[in-house]
């Protein structure tokens, strides 16, 4: 039952689609990754990240 319950917490991650405004590189992210993102900006070129470059979120 355990393992049940840890597979859907798993499977139900939320994830957000990433555009970078300077790179255009595109990346899907689950709210963890978001929220470095908008907190280091962008992973491949360092540019700065708003709530803009991120998509709406939904449920895997």
């Amino acid at each position: 039952m355990w393992i049940a319950v840890v597979l859907a917490a798993m499977t139900s991650q939320r994830t957000h689609t990433f555009v970078c405004p300077e790179c255009r590189r595109s990346i899907e992210v689950d709210d963890a990754m978001r929220a470095t993102l908008l907190e280091t900006g962008c992973v491949v070129c360092g540019a700065p990240v708003t709530e803009g470059d991120i998509a709406d979120s939904q449920t895997a």
